[in-house]
């Protein structure tokens, strides 16, 4: 048994088809034609029921006329360049971390210190936190340094940071605008990447949400974690994420 709904007209108010097809609509507007075959609110409506073909068709991806967003060829192209921008740009962060555990190594930590309210009041704390891993994703506008704390804070939770890579092997974080820490101690030892994580969603990158869209209008609209990187022609290699950082 269905109990999918059906249509109603938003003209006549009944049920089973809609205001396209609506008779008592069509046949109302036949009779003020016939009448009048200037009449205004009557070649309005035949316009606004008039089917619409593909080159009327506006895609919700790129906003031009002529074609969907399931053939956008925009969309396509820019599925094609993340991919490969991911994939490069992955590629390059193993390659550094593999060559420079000296500048970033899984264990390096890392010294957060500010003030957070507890017990009434606010107290200064001298937190840890430990390289554990990068991430570069959809949506990261460059690779990103993952950090765990070593102690808890006031509420009893283990907290993680994120701060650029950029910024570590610059030896910058103090100036990370959300998470800054201050070098403590080197590991030696160097982060080791999978070939899972090299193509970690790259494959279905089609099914993410920015390709995908979401239910609303400006979540359909092509976004700009994709434009500024396409458009922009963005790539990260091992001698971009090292500009600077050997003889700087």
């Amino acid at each position: 048994m269905s109990y999918r709904r059906k249509p109603r007209c938003s003209y006549c108010r009944e049920e089973g088809h809609n205001r396209t097809r609506c008779p008592h609509l069509k046949k109302r507007i036949e009779e003020r034609l016939a009448a009048n075959p200037n009449d205004w609110w009557a070649t309005q409506q035949m316009e606004r029921n008039k089917p619409k073909t593909a080159a009327d068709r506006t895609c919700s991806y790129c906003n031009q006329k002529g074609h969907t967003r399931r053939t956008c060829e925009v969309k396509s192209k820019d599925i094609a360049y993340m991919k490969q921008y991911l994939l490069d740009g992955r590629k390059a962060v193993a390659e550094v971390c593999e060559k420079h555990p000296n500048l970033i190594g899984k264990g390096d930590m890392f010294i957060q210190t500010g003030n957070e309210w507890c017990d009434g009041e606010y107290k200064d704390f001298r937190r840890p936190f430990v390289v554990t891993s990068i991430k570069f994703n959809m949506g990261d506008s460059q690779p990103m340094v993952v950090l765990k704390a070593l102690t808890p804070d006031s509420h009893g939770q283990m907290r993680t940071g994120l701060a650029s890579l950029a910024k570590v092997l610059s030896k910058e974080t103090e100036a990370n605008y959300n998470f800054q820490i201050k070098p403590a101690s080197k590991s030696g030892k160097a982060l080791t990447f999978s070939d899972k994580w090299l193509h970690k969603d790259i494959a279905d990158l089609d099914k993410n949400i920015v390709f995908k869209g979401g239910k609303k209008k400006a979540e359909k609209r092509r976004q700009w974690e994709v434009y500024s990187v396409v458009d922009a022609e963005q790539r990260f290699t091992y001698e971009s994420l090292m500009a600077g950082v050997l003889n700087g």
